[in-house]
């Protein structure tokens, strides 16, 4: 038996159960191709032997959006964990490759490049998915083949899978708890929500009213979506300035990139220190608000972290170690005082 379908029966085993569970929105413009990544470009695709013999262990990450500042890096750690020379020598491989494609956040272009990759012969697939209902067909795509299959920050409503990320109710939770003891009594809450329809959209929000719900005094006066876009956040941030005024007393955004928005206009109307900005940094990109004293508050959810943490569950995969249903890695409150400990780590 060939080494590669050794490990490929490893990888299957150790995945054969998988559970059933659950991002804001997630950089190269590839067309929503799929493609190998910069490293053992050589290996003949599918047949999990290079030309001069040595055995190449092959795995997928189909990402939602290349164009995303929080999932583009995410997979870029990924490649980067798993196309190590350390990597290989762990799992006994002679090398390892990562074939990536971005979906472009198309669920039909992400389930045409699952089943692309998987004609390429990859041990494993990883999956930051378009849509919960959507993911399902990409999901089963995999479960035929019998290639272990893992929904990153996203989940599948069928099909058979594991859990990579964090939680998404628990994040907006996070938000309402520090606007329950923060803010001011009677204060009035504006929350910018993301994309309609989305996971994450509706558990963020949800966690964010329970959070909030020991204030009887707390008030959202608007929710309306910025669907996970800057200009959009920007827009709707006005239109609230130009209703409410001065009555606003916070503004609580789902994600990083609304909150960029959101700023922009508080600015615009020379109102940013008198309302109370709260929302979420994942990269470098977002967390400038909060060094500048912009943003008084972010729950600072690590993606970059988590493409990491996705190459450790493929190095456990491939080792036959037990991976658990859900992995996710640990958010932390972010402020002013602790921006720099924090960003570090990304």
């Amino acid at each position: 038996m060939k080494k590669k379908t050794v490990m490929r029966i490893a990888a299957m085993c150790a995945a054969s159960v998988l559970g059933m569970s659950a991002l804001g929105g997630c950089g190269d413009s590839g067309q929503g191709e799929a493609k190998t990544s910069s490293k053992n470009t050589g290996a003949d695709s599918g047949s999990g032997q290079k030309s001069d013999g040595d055995y190449v262990y092959r795995v997928g990450f189909v990402n939602i959006d290349n164009a995303d500042n929080c999932c583009y890096p995410a997979m870029q750690k990924f490649v980067e964990y798993v196309e190590s020379d350390d990597f290989a020598k762990s799992v006994g491989a002679d090398s390892v490759e990562v074939l990536t494609a971005d979906s472009a956040k198309d669920i039909e272009k992400q389930t045409t490049n699952v089943e692309t990759l998987l004609s390429k012969g990859v041990d494993m697939m990883f999956i930051i998915g378009v849509d919960t209902a959507g993911n399902t067909t990409a999901v089963q795509a995999c479960n035929e083949e019998n290639v272990p299959v893992f929904m990153v920050g996203t989940e599948a409503s069928g099909g058979e899978w594991k859990f990579i990320g964090f939680e998404e109710k628990q994040l907006g939770e996070m938000q309402g708890e520090w606007c329950a003891e923060n803010l001011p009594e009677n204060a009035n809450i504006c929350y910018l929500e993301g994309t309609a329809g989305r996971e994450a959209t509706t558990l963020r929000k949800e966690g964010f009213e329970e959070g909030i719900s020991s204030r009887d005094d707390l008030n959202i006066i608007s929710s309306q979506t910025g669907d996970f876009e800057t200009a959009t956040a920007m827009q709707v941030t006005e239109d609230w300035i130009q209703t409410y005024g001065d009555e606003i007393d916070c503004i609580v955004s789902a994600d990083g990139k609304m909150m960029v928005g959101a700023v922009e206009a508080l600015k615009g109307a020379n109102m940013l220190d008198a309302v109370t900005t709260v929302g979420v940094v994942s990269v470098e990109d977002d967390g400038y608000l909060i060094k500048g004293g912009e943003q008084d508050y972010a729950v600072f959810v690590s993606w970059p972290s988590i493409g990491t943490l996705c190459g450790e569950i493929a190095e456990k995969v491939y080792k036959g170690e037990t991976v658990e249903d859900r992995t996710n890695i640990e958010m932390q409150h972010m402020t002013q005082d602790n921006y720099e400990e924090l960003i570090a780590t990304l």
